[in-house]
């Protein structure tokens, strides 16, 4: 009796843990259909102040995990990865010319995604959408088609 009932939770437990997954898998399926597009900078904001020379730059992220990244003719590629179940939300940016990946935080209110990303390595996440420390805010706006 001991042994069945051992057997039915651990049943209940692996089946709990398996729609804990698919519930995880489909907020970042849903979060990365929303990133999906081209995204213009709005504010590009280090901890000396708001930058004006990303006035022309763009983002374009796929549901595959890629971002584009264009400013001025010039292009640079990097990969992403998101955990939609952070709070707040995380995001990782790692640049294919770089060998680790930016940690930060995101949020998408309707047509404008904000970025809080820290800059360097062995930095720890930021918590909060200030561009101060060594954080980097970003906050853009759709390209509508």
């Amino acid at each position: 009796m001991k042994k069945l009932l051992a057997v039915t939770v651990g049943m209940l437990l692996l089946n709990g843990a398996l729609a804990v997954g698919q519930d995880e898998d489909a907020a970042v399926k849903k979060d990365k259909e929303l990133l999906k597009g081209l995204w213009k900078f709005e504010s590009f904001e280090t901890q000396q102040g708001k930058k004006d020379d990303f006035a022309d730059a763009t983002l374009k992220f796929s549901t595959d995990g890629k971002i584009e990244f264009s400013k001025g003719g010039e292009q640079k590629k990097a990969t992403y990865k998101i955990n939609p179940a952070g709070k707040p939300k995380e995001i990782d940016l790692k640049p294919e010319d770089k060998d680790h990946a930016m940690q930060g935080i995101y949020r998408i209110e309707k047509d404008t995604l904000t970025i809080c990303v820290c800059e360097g390595q062995n930095v720890a996440r930021p918590t909060e959408f200030e561009a101060k420390d060594k954080n980097v805010l970003v906050i853009l706006k759709r390209v509508k088609d």
